[in-house]
């Protein structure tokens, strides 16, 4: 008689199990096939070995749902800007910054990095996509001089249609000792962290108080933008 209980018992159970099929533990309504309500402790777990699992995290959402994601999910889920490109200017004309004197744009020819398309290579603008911490570079090199002329490089942030701003720059005065022998560094750069509203636009800048840099012969540029937060 107790064998025949105990069946019809666990034919309850699982009739049960199988019409509601999902178990709550610390709730009386269950939204999943297993609803925990409270801490969840795992004292040991069976290692994945497949393909599938590789290179993968478990993580959770403020809902309380647990997902297995890649680990490139979560470090570019984000969409954070990482550009890098170089200039080569030997005939190309520089073109006025407007608004400001004596401050040519930089052109860049080349994007090395740029997964976002955050870099217009036609107009060398720099938009950020998103608010955030940016960290920037520029540099430029050129292979002659000319003396008592000052020379140098700047970051400018663009606002709308507001003049950019310069936020980082770095000039010399070209000088020469004996008429022949250049005493000024040939390379020019600098460096900065900025904050930056999304469509706000960086953009790069020599400064020369010459009409023309084609006296600069062999001009060599590069910049990267990394956003750090």
């Amino acid at each position: 008689m107790k064998s025949k209980e105990s069946i019809l018992v666990l034919l309850f159970v699982l009739l049960t199990v199988r019409v509601w099929s999902q178990i709550g533990i610390n709730t009386d309504a269950p939204t999943a096939m297993l609803d925990v309500n409270g801490n969840l402790r795992l004292r040991e777990a069976e290692k994945c070995i497949e393909a599938s699992c590789a290179d993968s995290l478990l993580v959770r959402n403020s809902g309380g749902y647990v997902q297995t994601v890649s680990r490139d999910q979560v470090f570019n889920s984000s969409g954070r800007s990482y550009v890098s490109g170089t200039g080569v200017n030997t005939t190309i004309p520089l073109v006025a910054i407007s608004g400001l004197t004596n401050w040519l744009k930089i052109v860049f020819d080349k994007e090395l990095i740029d997964e976002h398309n955050d870099f217009n290579i036609s107009n060398n603008t720099f938009t950020a996509p998103k608010d955030g911490i940016y960290e920037v570079y520029v540099q430029m090199k050129v292979s002659s001089l000319v003396s008592l002329d000052d020379l140098g490089v700047g970051i400018f942030v663009k606002k709308g249609s507001a003049v950019p701003t310069l936020i980082a720059e770095e000039t010399y005065t070209n000088v020469t000792v004996l008429t022949a022998i250049n005493v000024s560094p040939p390379t020019r750069r600098t460096q900065t962290m900025v904050a930056l509203n999304a469509g706000d636009q960086l953009l790069f800048g020599v400064k020369t108080t010459l009409v023309s840099l084609n006296l600069l012969s062999g001009t060599s540029s590069l910049f990267t933008i990394h956003q750090i937060k």
